[in-house]
């Protein structure tokens, strides 16, 4: 049995946890802020559950497998539907009554080139990004989902079971610095861990690694680079999408999802819709489209305005974010066993893996659990 010290209590940390307890070691989570589950956390305001921008979950992937094995209750979810889906300019993906529009659709989906519209526009709404393709097929297959317990109910899950084994989650703990021990704290207090894992994102994870290992960092984490999105949450007393559940504005990397279009439980009367405006700023992988997060917010604002007339006038409650960051890179592909031999393992999102998203960071927690051994001294 190893002490597991696990840095970071957003999906990737919290899938740690889960496995690495489940193979019979000692398990402790520190998160740095005051709650958990990272960009999977949620709020309750108004009866709507905002969000820090617009996800779909896959049917088959690791999260949502996740949430079910944790749980005999099976969640209630509702896939998005392809003719409800507009992209702007050029139609709904499958239009009623246009069966010719719709064999063209699904073969050009089929072949996943990114030189059809209809391509470029399913991968950004499933991957925000318009050239990975990589969730097309859950699109097409009806796997993409929406959660009637929203992104709270499912970290709740994880959270729940963490308790119920007995693995510790320590808030409101900042982790300072690395050490043949452990990890020392901001407040001074040394912690003993025979394995770290760090889930604390690539910016922090990098940090704590270069202090300690600041040749070694730069060669194995070399530049990093990221691409931040906008995002509008509302909750509405009125339906501006009317029959719509996604709208898709491929080339300014913009669209809206209404989820209670897609969940209906989720609400008896208005809507959700969650709205995203991804890259675009300096620094963001791409080109440069805005002057500042305050400008592409606006943009996203003035989308808004055009595709869900009237919003503004019937909020009940809202979130916005400026700037939050939604896929992290490197140049070289991440190996989450490439410090192990310190008895370091990370786990995230920008960690390789055959999954993206919040996915990515459950796979590569879960892989990470399971292999403790690999980084014991």
């Amino acid at each position: 049995m190893a002490r597991v010290l696990v840095v970071g209590a957003g999906l990737a940390g919290l899938s740690a946890a889960i496995d690495a307890s489940a193979n019979g070691h000692h398990v402790v989570v520190l998160e740095r802020t005051k709650t958990v589950g990272g960009k999977g956390t949620s709020q309750n305001k108004e009866g709507f559950s905002l969000t820090y921008g617009p996800h779909l979950l896959d049917k088959k992937g690791p999260l949502w497998q996740l949430c079910r094995r944790l749980s005999k209750r099976k969640p209630a979810s509702s896939s998005i539907r392809l003719d409800k889906i507009e992209i702007l300019g050029h139609g709904i993906i499958r239009p009623r009554g246009n069966i010719s529009k719709v064999i063209e659709n699904r073969r050009a989906l089929k072949s996943k080139d990114t030189a059809y519209h209809v391509v470029r526009g399913a991968s950004f709404l499933s991957s925000w990004d318009s050239n990975n393709t990589s969730r097309i097929d859950a699109l097409s297959k009806s796997k993409l989902l929406v959660s009637n317990e929203g992104w709270i109910g499912l970290v709740g899950r994880i959270a729940a079971a963490l308790d119920e084994i007995g693995v510790l989650i320590e808030c409101g703990v900042k982790v300072e610095s690395l050490h043949d021990y452990g990890v020392k704290l901001k407040n001074g207090k040394r912690i003993e861990a025979d394995v770290v894992i760090l889930a604390c994102g690539l910016n922090g994870a990098r940090k704590l690694l270069t202090d300690a290992y600041p040749i070694r960092t730069t060669e194995t984490l070399a530049n990093p680079s990221r691409t931040t999105a906008s995002i509008i949450e509302v909750g509405l007393d009125s339906k501006p999408l009317r029959d719509r559940q996604a709208i898709i504005d491929t080339e300014n990397s913009t669209a809206v999802i209404d989820y209670v279009g897609i969940q209906s439980i989720l609400s008896t009367n208005g809507s959700h819709l969650s709205a995203i405006t991804v890259g675009g700023l300096t620094g963001d992988v791409g080109e440069t489209r805005f002057s500042s997060s305050e400008e592409r917010l606006q943009f996203l604002e003035n989308f808004l305005d055009s595709q869900a007339g009237g919003w503004r006038e019937h909020i009940v409650t809202d979130l916005r974010q400026e700037k939050i960051a939604i896929h992290e890179y490197c140049d070289n592909e991440i190996d989450g066993f490439a410090f192990c031999d310190v008895g370091i393992i990370l786990a995230g999102a920008w960690v390789k893996s055959d999954y993206i998203l919040a996915d990515a960071a459950v796979h590569s927690g879960r892989t990470a659990g399971k292999n403790i051994g690999k980084a014991q001294h």
